[in-house]
């Protein structure tokens, strides 16, 4: 056999598509499938969700909140008794599951929110407090609350917002020592971000239990109301508080809506907050000022 040497044609190693289009192509398809893979695994961590024992996520919560509470001096136990007594005394007509408990924290800080976490722990921060008109708001917004923890919303915020962070870190190709705050201490509290239907369930919860408790759903709008005139005169960053939640125009419409639709009186009897729990509000208010001012 008579040897021969071909000459190789010109252009085989190369291509005639444009890199940067396939380089596009290839990004666009490993994006594709992190989105499908997010959203596969999201659909069955939130229908698991309900299957994990409720003990095991209050043993999980414990030393978050421990660690959270520890950013703060909270001396008020008066406020937190009082709150804790409302609670205890509204769970009953919310038919939580029997192996649920709920915790409430008074968090002396100007912010303007109340949280539900892990384990049924809900926090809720003197800024608002003090912005609330009566009693009947303040039950709406601890009814929320707890319908969040009903609901199973934070474990499900959670395991969401810890899934989508790991598989953004492996398409990103960062590190595990990159992402370990991802699993540590109270920066867990940063991943638990409502969506909107979440938010708009515990609102049809807490204005059905505000109906029940007081024969009229006047708390449940005055509420919405303090949140609409804090959203108007906020700041950027304060306004990041109300980012998640359906527009508050609208959750005041849906509760005059639903009020009409059951007949539900919109208006009834407002009982005061207790005098005392203003004035350890107020006190706690100087001394913090103080404080400040003697850094």
């Amino acid at each position: 056999m008579k040897y021969s040497n071909p000459k190789i044609p010109e252009g085989i190693n190369s291509s005639d598509e444009n890199p940067i289009k396939e380089f596009a192509l290839l990004a666009s398809g490993i994006i594709a499938i992190a989105i499908v893979l997010i959203f596969s695994l999201s659909m069955l961590l939130d229908w698991g969700s309900k299957f994990l024992p409720f003990s095991y996520e209050q043993q999980v919560a414990t030393p978050i909140v421990n660690e959270y509470l520890s950013e703060f001096s909270n001396e008020s136990n008066e406020v937190d008794s009082y709150l804790q007594q409302l609670a205890d005394d509204i769970v009953p007509l919310m038919a939580l599951n029997d192996d649920m408990s709920i915790t409430l924290h008074y968090v002396d800080q100007d912010t303007v929110n109340g949280m539900a976490t892990l384990g049924g722990n809900i926090f809720i921060f003197r800024g608002l407090l003090e912005k609330l008109p009566n009693e009947n708001a303040l039950v709406m917004l601890l009814a929320h609350e707890i319908a969040h923890v009903k609901l199973r919303h934070p474990v499900k915020a959670l395991s969401k917002g810890v899934l989508i962070s790991l598989v953004l870190t492996i398409v990103s190709g960062q590190s595990n020592s990159d992402m370990s705050w991802l699993l540590s201490g109270a920066s867990q509290l940063a991943l638990l971000d409502f969506s909107r239907s979440q938010e708009q369930d515990a609102d049809d919860e807490a204005t059905l239990l505000n109906q029940h408790y007081y024969q009229h759903t006047q708390g449940a709008i005055e509420l919405f109301e303090v949140l609409l005139a804090e959203s108007e005169t906020a700041s950027i960053s304060t306004l990041a508080l109300f980012n998640s939640h359906p527009n508050i125009s609208e959750r005041i419409d849906t509760v005059l809506k639903s009020s009409q639709a059951n007949q539900w009186p919109i208006q009834g009897k407002l009982v005061e907050i207790p005098d005392e729990i203003k004035q350890q509000l107020a006190n706690d208010r100087l001394n913090q000022e103080q404080a400040v001012k003697e850094e």
